[in-house]
């Protein structure tokens, strides 16, 4: 099963990197990505796969440590 998380961040490319870099260091599976630009600030859309359902609230524990990210949800 896979799960998204839509959050938001400040610095541009070099966020998005240090985000996606952090998920496949702590080896969560990225099955898909989307990105647009929202009032000066970057959205992201990532889906992790959840098989087990215990992985995805530690990826986005790993993602709300990092500085630049904000406004974290889950998206049905």
């Amino acid at each position: 099963m896979s799960r998204t998380v839509c959050f938001k961040v400040s610095s541009g490319m070099d966020s998005v990197i240090r985000v996606l870099t952090t998920l496949r260091r702590k080896n969560f599976n990225v099955t898909e990505l989307s990105m647009r630009e929202v009032d000066g600030a970057i959205e992201l859309t990532v889906s992790v796969d959840d098989l087990a359902n215990t992985g995805f609230d530690r990826a986005v524990l790993h993602v709300k440590r990092l500085v630049d990210v904000f406004d974290i949800a889950e998206v049905q």
